[in-house]
């Protein structure tokens, strides 16, 4: 897949639209914002390494990198929510009490939790709902004529003459032979007689 630039960014909202609903409803439940919060910086780093810098390093993307490049998010995004403080304690530890703390859980667990159904959504759940994503960049967008139909050149189709004979070197391969045709011609067998002369 080549994306383009709308297309990272498209596909980078749809593949977190089931992960913001997880942490909605996590938020609700736990009453800290922190969840969804969490899930909205996710998104903006995503969509800010979308654009400026994968789109100019990451021309091809081998299932190995895929990996690779969840492992390099997810130490972006825990500095980023130990800058930031999303959430009320004891969503995070704050990094003057521990760089990784007893109550870090919660932001880790939600990281990874969100990047295996955003995974599962873009192999699973994206090619049945657009079976031309990946061949349009990544892009969701309505496929149709690129000329109207009316004005498309129609194939010209071949006629066969009815009173046209088929030429010669078409019956020499053909199964069908008539007997003038056998008796003109060599033999069908590899068995030639030489003539000795004697004949008469």
């Amino acid at each position: 897949m080549c994306p383009t630039y709308v297309g990272r960014i498209q596909t980078r909202t749809a593949v977190l639209v089931l992960p913001a609903i997880l942490a909605t409803i996590l938020s609700l439940i736990t009453q800290n914002e922190g969840w969804i919060v969490t899930i909205g910086i996710f998104y903006l780093m995503g969509i800010a390494l979308d654009v400026t810098f994968y789109q100019y390093f990451i021309a091809w993307q081998p299932p190995w990198l895929t990996f690779v490049l969840a492992i390099a998010e997810f130490i972006i995004l825990f500095v980023l929510l130990k800058l930031l403080l999303p959430g009320d304690p004891p969503y995070g530890v704050p990094p003057d009490v521990a760089l990784v703390g007893a109550d870090d859980w919660r932001p880790i667990a939600l990281f990874w939790v969100s990047w295996l159904l955003a995974i599962f959504t873009r192999i699973v759940i994206l090619p049945l709902l657009s079976l031309s994503w990946i061949e349009n960049g990544g892009e969701f967008r309505r496929t149709g004529w690129s000329v109207a139909p009316n004005y498309q050149p129609l194939p010209i189709l071949a006629a066969v003459d009815e009173g046209a004979k088929p030429g010669k070197l078409a019956r020499e391969f053909s199964s069908v032979h008539s007997i003038a045709d056998l008796q003109k011609g060599r033999p069908l067998t590899g068995v030639q007689r030489i003539p000795t002369g004697k004949e008469s």
